[in-house]
């Protein structure tokens, strides 16, 4: 069965998995078990997929403090996903291919000093920890992430 995965990325990683040579293992967001338990139970899969690409984006935040967000969503098969067991969805993907990508997800120009700053108060932080933190609150409240089809990469804004 597949499986949605979002991974936040540097646009340089993008360009790596695009062209073949990224590497074998991801950290990212999907819609886990304990994920989905922490939400109500009449909540359809796709709201919690939701939660995992804003989940991702924080990732970012952590993972890449002083860059634009970029998350690739993916379809991925289940062996190719380890769950982390953490409450928001964390997970590490192997063996993940730009086949699989079906779309990007990006910050506008106008989110990059809010993103800048929410990164550098975050920076090595859990996603836990991140999402209590008023500059990334104030992130996701502000600007959301733009879609765009994988082919776009290199039309990203930033």
């Amino acid at each position: 069965m597949a499986k949605m995965i979002f991974v936040p990325m540097t646009r340089d990683e993008a360009w790596a998995l695009n062209s073949g040579t990224g590497t074998d293992r991801y950290l990212g967001c999907a819609a886990t078990p304990g994920l989905t338990a922490s939400m109500d139970s009449d909540t359809v899969v796709e709201e919690v997929e939701y939660v995992a690409l804003s989940n991702a984006g924080v990732l970012a935040l952590v993972l890449k403090p002083n860059l634009a967000r970029l998350v690739v969503a993916a379809e991925v098969h289940d062996e190719q996903v380890s769950d982390l067991s953490q409450p928001h969805g964390e997970v590490e993907i192997s063996g993940l291919t730009w086949a699989q990508v079906h779309a990007l997800f990006a910050d506008e120009p106008a989110a990059l000093q809010a993103v800048k700053v929410a990164g550098q108060a975050v920076a090595g932080k859990s996603v836990a920890t991140a999402l209590a933190e008023p500059e990334v609150a104030a992130v996701l409240e502000d600007y959301d992430l733009l879609w765009f089809a994988p082919e776009e990469l290199d039309q990203l804004p930033l």
